[in-house]
């Protein structure tokens, strides 16, 4: 590790960075634009990342302030940046731009190490267990009945689906069989829908899932007691209370969309195994909605070819390059910045709602009322990282009325999420805790659409895998998000509804 003089002193590698930096990472781009062929499963034609590393750069006090400017300096020379918090910086740099880093100066407060130092390496030994645990999920399909376990056989949570990673037609048949094994089953009503389509016309689908009121189910009290609910409890002057949780906006974190369908699933078996359940109580005060997919282009794209696609498939104008980071493409305080360009993986696109994607969610979330509901919480899933996050993420100087409540429920939501698993999880406002550019989905969820509880939640892990999380981590990953939205779920039933 290198430090002398100043942080500015990176700034004058751009004179250096870009010949080098830019010119073998926008080729490796340009190679994922006309990339095309069979493919064989997870790992078939995909690009590999010979020679390159991540980073983490270790800002000091001094330094904190600056964290934007660094983030913008990585981001203008090609650098693809993974994640921050307030104090460190995770960039994806090839061994050409890693020297370069190495060798100019750095404040000495600020240290750089290797924690990711041979990326292919760590993408080979993941997909080794990918294509096991495929296999094993293909044979137990295949001979589901033959007296194995049937993956698609969803009366239990302990089906092998929540084990491994899933194409999009799987995903979405594992959404269907929900809407075959329960609706209709002890008062559960699960549908399914569309939200539109994406650039390449996949469909956007969504499912969502109640159980319909009577007048002898079991309440949550403040106190943790029971009382008795006196009807509608899910029914506020004649509109549904909506539970909203989206994930994959970025193509590469798919255990976002793994642990959605986990979620949804574990509270509908919670709910119809026993009636007076917390489960059963929330299924009648809300309806839950999932939509786990919101960019099927990308996440099919990262599966296929690319295993660290961020962005969708949109064509933007650029002989080179394609794809909107649809987490900068909302519609609240969105702006244009003209030094990204479209072969950023943060390129926000040309104006908000831009991306199809973005466009169909923003409309959904924005018309509840034609569905007869009114969304009181929106839950976004990315990965990593392990936050819990709620506005604003454009800017800490723009500070949500709610902020000392939903700052309450964040603190018992990480609590939760520890105790089932013990993985520390940490909450607070998303500005603070990571760098997040305008046109976040939850600030646009929020100052928008006006839905009070409105988080950004960073799942698994804090780096050692960073995107490329192993199958072996995918439940428990799921297990500890179920119980932090649960615990939401009651927290805003206490609040909204039980007073």
């Amino acid at each position: 590790m290198r430090g002398v003089n100043s942080l500015t002193a990176l700034f004058f590698s751009s004179m250096i960075l870009p010949a080098s930096l830019g010119s073998s990472q926008a080729s490796r781009r340009d190679a994922q634009v006309v990339l095309s062929g069979t493919t064989d499963g997870v790992t078939g034609g995909q690009e590999r990342y010979d020679g390159e590393s991540v980073w983490r750069v270790k800002l000091g006090d001094h330094d904190r302030a600056r964290r934007e400017e660094v983030v913008q300096m990585f981001e203008s020379l090609g650098g693809d940046i993974w994640h921050t918090t307030s104090d460190t910086i995770d960039v994806r740099l090839d061994s050409t731009s890693s020297q370069l880093l190495m060798d100019n100066q750095l404040h000495a407060t600020t240290t750089i190490e290797p924690f990711i130092p041979d990326l292919q390496s760590l993408i080979d030994s993941i997909n080794v267990d990918l294509e096991s645990t495929s296999t094993s999920f293909k044979k137990k399909n295949n001979n589901r009945n033959k007296n194995k376990q049937d993956p698609f056989n969803l009366t239990t949570i302990d089906t092998p689906f929540h084990d491994t990673y899933h194409s999009v037609e799987d995903l979405y048949k594992f959404g269907d069989k929900l809407v075959e094994t329960f609706d209709g089953k002890d008062g559960v009503v699960v549908t399914s829908f569309e939200i539109g389509e994406t650039f390449e016309g996949k469909k956007l689908r969504g499912w969502s899932a109640k159980l319909q009121s009577n007048s002898s189910g079991s309440a949550m009290s403040t106190s943790g007691r029971t009382r008795t609910d006196r009807g509608g409890g899910g029914v506020t002057d004649g509109i549904e209370r909506e539970f909203v949780v989206q994930s994959g906006q970025h193509g590469r974190e798919w255990v976002g969309p793994s642990s959605a369908f986990y979620f949804l699933h574990s509270l509908i078996l919670a709910a119809t195994s026993d009636p007076s359940s917390e489960a059963a109580l929330l299924l009648r005060s809300f309806t839950f909605t999932v939509v786990p997919l919101i960019n099927p282009d990308g996440y099919t794209y990262s599966r296929e070819h690319s295993r660290l696609w961020r962005k969708n498939r949109q064509q933007v104008g650029s002989k080179s390059c394609l794809g909107i980071d649809l987490n900068s493409n909302w519609g609240y305080k969105w702006r244009y910045p003209k030094a990204v360009s479209p072969c950023s993986e943060s390129y926000p696109g040309k104006e908000a709602f831009e991306a199809y994607e973005t466009k169909a969610m923003g409309y959904y979330l924005g018309n509840g009322t034609e569905r007869g509901t009114k969304i009181r919480a929106f839950v976004d899933l990315h990965s990593y990282g392990q936050l819990f996050m709620f506005p604003f993420a454009h800017s800490c100087e723009d500070y949500p009325s709610d902020a000392e409540m939903l700052m309450e429920a964040g603190l018992g939501v990480a609590k939760a999420m520890r105790t089932k698993q013990g993985e520390g999880y940490e909450a607070g406002q998303a500005c603070d805790l990571t760098y997040r550019a305008p046109g976040d989905a939850i600030d646009f969820a929020y100052g928008v659409t006006d839905i009070r509880w409105s988080y950004s939640a960073e799942l698994r892990d804090t780096g050692t895998y960073g995107f490329m999380l192993p199958p072996s981590l995918i439940r428990p990953t799921a297990d500890e998000i179920t119980a932090g939205l649960m615990y939401l779920a009651k927290f805003i039933y206490v609040a909204e509804i039980a007073n």
